[in-house]
């Protein structure tokens, strides 16, 4: 007779720690564990970031390009590695690439989110502070928007 076990939870927590084989949760609302309190990262190590924009379905290519050069230029500057820009293209029948985000920003070597303006979230402020509050909250990913610097000025 075999006894089949259930997968395991995933673990709600800033950290997740094996002690004994208790688990240790720490305070804080994420779904990954990640690094303990107190750790640092190396001092030449940049943090490491994805992008996320939202296009309008009459962006063209060039467009599209240029958007995403100046969010590498504003992570580059910002002191981010940029190691993925989610680009979402609105379609009915196309899957939302936000989710994707959302699980890129659970590993615990990804500790950023950048956006050119609040709308790439959403035109409507509410849901603006939703899907951010949502990201910061379920991740602990900190959300940059380069909008509200010099950066979107120039």
């Amino acid at each position: 007779m075999t006894t089949q076990h259930a997968a395991p939870e995933p673990v709600i927590g800033w950290n997740y720690l094996a002690v004994s084989g208790r688990p240790i949760v720490w305070a804080g609302p994420v779904t990954h564990p990640g690094p303990l309190p107190g750790s640092a990262l190396p001092p030449t190590a940049r943090r490491r970031a994805v992008g996320y924009v939202r296009l309008r379905p009459d962006t063209d290519t060039a467009a599209s390009e240029q958007i995403t050069a100046r969010l590498r230029g504003f992570a580059a500057r910002s002191g981010l590695d940029l190691v993925n820009i989610y680009t979402e293209h609105p379609h009915p029948y196309r899957r939302s690439v936000f989710g994707e985000l959302l699980q890129a920003l659970c590993r615990p070597d990804i500790s950023t989110v950048v956006i050119p303006a609040p709308e790439h979230l959403s035109e409507f402020d509410g849901i603006y502070q939703a899907m951010r509050a949502l990201i910061e909250i379920e991740t602990g990913a900190d959300v940059l928007v380069m909008s509200h610097t010099t950066e979107a000025t120039q």
